[in-house]
């Protein structure tokens, strides 16, 4: 009977250290999962500093919090100063990194689902963001680096966002704004007042600029169209509808449209991403040729794409959760690891071995 105590007593110990050990072990992965950049938590903010070859996370704020679990839905990045860096967030406001995004800090601007931060390249202390007030689309501009807002538009009624938005390269006065609701306007005030300009039967999901041709303005439209302005604006055709084309030669993009992005330095350069892979006209949309990307990507939609400002023959784009980013005639492939899609993609406008991305959760 002696022996049986001895035993028992010695199962009880093992098995309340077994209990333990588990308990331990459950905490850690939980605490990854909450505070960490491990696994399959990490999101927020990549970086790469070798052309995009390789991507890191860049999430860091304090021992106790990271961005590793943030939805980011914007990026922008100085001209004049690229340490200092923005990254806009669906549920946790603005953050601001000075050191190239070593490190964050919170720049509080009161907004949520922040879809656009634009930077006026003449006086960086002004910009501009987009985003959810009080459940209403709004636009706050700073004059001050963020240190003051005021809130220069808003929508009418609730639920509608600012969904695109983007500055005159050669006016910082002058900014276009396009709505979930379709509504493409126009400031040439820095937001003193506002002019409609076109009511689209969808949502306004990107806007550019051509890079040349200030009065060339790109909007795209729902996953089917993009329409464009030749005059500042002034009228509007869809690139799908109402541009004649030779059946032979000059052909549509293939697919539905998820992305959208300009050549930094040759007017009527434009590519989409769909979810047939990647198409770019170099005539102002009237005619399209698909990229040769990475067959595997054909049928995932590409969310994030990017011409190299410092080379417009280089393209970044992204499918899921992998990034691509042509060398040559290859591409060099990035695995997030991520269980989050890349939704940004921010090149460096100073130093081109810098590209970001903003990853967030997937519909």
């Amino acid at each position: 009977m002696d022996w049986f105590f001895i035993l028992f007593s010695v199962y009880l110990l093992y098995m309340k250290y077994l209990s333990i050990t588990i308990l331990f072990a459950a905490l850690s992965v939980l605490s990854g999962c909450i505070g960490g950049e491990s696994g399959n938590s990490t999101g927020g903010v990549f970086k790469s500093i070798d052309g995009g070859k390789t991507f890191e996370p860049s999430n860091f704020i304090n021992e106790e919090s990271s961005l590793a679990r943030s939805n980011v839905s914007s990026i922008a990045i100085d001209p004049t100063d690229n340490n200092v860096v923005y990254a806009g967030t669906e549920k946790k406001d603005l953050y601001i990194s000075r050191d190239g995004a070593n490190s964050w800090s919170l720049l509080q601007s009161g907004l949520l689902n922040i879809d656009n931060i634009v930077i006026n390249p003449f006086n960086t202390n002004t910009f501009y963001i987009s985003g959810m007030y009080q459940g209403r689309g709004s636009i706050i501009k700073t004059i001050d680096g963020g240190e003051t807002w005021d809130r220069i538009y808003v929508e009418p009624a609730d639920g509608t966002n600012i969904t695109a938005m983007t500055m005159s390269a050669e006016n910082g006065a002058v900014i276009y704004l396009g709505t979930s609701g379709g509504t493409i306007a126009k400031t040439v005030n820095a937001g003193n007042t506002w002019e409609n300009l076109y009511l689209a039967t969808d949502t306004v999901v990107d806007l550019a600029i051509d890079s040349v041709d200030d009065n060339t303005l790109y909007a795209l439209i729902g996953i089917s169209d993009i329409v464009k302005s030749r005059d500042d604006g002034a009228t509007f055709e869809s690139i799908r509808n109402d541009i004649d084309r030779d059946s032979e030669t000059e052909k549509l993009f293939e697919g539905s449209l998820y992305s959208m992005t300009v050549s930094p330095y040759v007017s009527g350069d434009i590519a989409v991403g769909t979810d047939s892979g990647v198409s770019r006209s170099k005539d102002y949309g009237k005619s399209w040729n698909p990229v040769d990307v990475i067959a595997s990507t054909v049928g995932i939609p590409i969310h994030a794409m990017d011409v190299n400002p410092h080379d417009s023959s280089q393209l970044v784009y992204a499918a899921a959760k992998a990034v691509y980013t042509s060398i040559g005639d290859g591409w060099a492939i990035t695995d997030t690891a991520s269980n989050r899609i890349v939704d940004v993609i921010e090149h460096d406008p100073i130093n081109s071995d810098i590209i970001y991305l903003g990853l967030k959760k997937s519909n």
